[in-house]
């Protein structure tokens, strides 16, 4: 009886490693293993629903239900390098977390204006029942807070902030309806991703510092 369990135990912990999960897949399972990786390694946020700007309409994210499915050998395999797979329910996302600076992707200061900005506006939305539902602003909106809060233009040189807001949509922390990304009427969804990567608590310190660089810039002009 005692080696009868002893075996049990043993497969049961086999079953339940990396190479035990990942080789009872399916083969075609086992080459969506690898692209969902690739995914997740290259930092974008992969979320439960796909929205289509233009047509305003929802649909399951297939790599997400593949990830939901099987989680397990992806915390796993991740947890092994150093790599903690985040599963937010509440806001329907997957992503990776690593401490090591090496392993973050460096944002310009442009690009973490424009995500303070998409922060705060995403905040002040989401606790309107009118516009709960689905978080959208415009490019316009985007660059007047700036304006008013933080006191830069990110007009100024539109190629950079076009291709802020393209890295941002690579993330999944925005997606684009028609339009283009320098005009100010572009429509724009604000998808839970944004809650990750600008928590509540860095909104304060974000503003504090860009407005004390902003104040420094200005000391510099003036001197010069």
């Amino acid at each position: 009886m005692d080696i009868l369990n002893e075996n049990l135990n043993t497969d049961f912990e086999e079953e339940h490693t990396v190479s035990g999960l990942y080789n009872n897949l399916r083969r075609s399972d086992q080459e969506y293993f690898q692209r969902v990786v690739r995914i997740l390694l290259s930092g974008t946020y992969v979320l439960m629903m796909d929205y289509d700007t233009e047509t305003g309409l929802m649909s399951r994210n297939t790599d997400y239900i593949f990830i939901d499915a099987n989680f397990e050998l992806l915390f796993l395999y991740f947890e092994m390098g150093g790599f903690h797979l985040v599963r937010d329910t509440d806001n329907g996302l997957f992503a990776l977390e690593n401490e090591a600076d090496e392993a973050r992707f460096h944002f310009t200061m442009n690009a973490t204006r424009i995500a303070l900005a998409l922060r705060c506006i995403y905040q002040k939305k989401y606790s309107d029942p009118k516009t709960a539902g689905q978080i959208t602003t415009d490019i316009g909106e985007i660059v007047l807070f700036l304006k008013d809060n933080v006191g830069i233009d990110i007009t100024s040189n539109k190629q950079q902030m076009m291709s802020d807001f393209k890295i941002l949509s690579k993330f999944h922390i925005i997606e684009k309806g028609k339009g283009d990304w320098k005009d100010p009427t572009t429509l724009i969804r604000i998808t839970p991703a944004i809650l990750h990567l600008v928590s509540s608590g860095k909104v304060e310190e974000l503003l504090t510092d860009l407005n004390n660089e902003s104040i420094g810039k200005d000391d510099e002009e003036d001197t010069n």
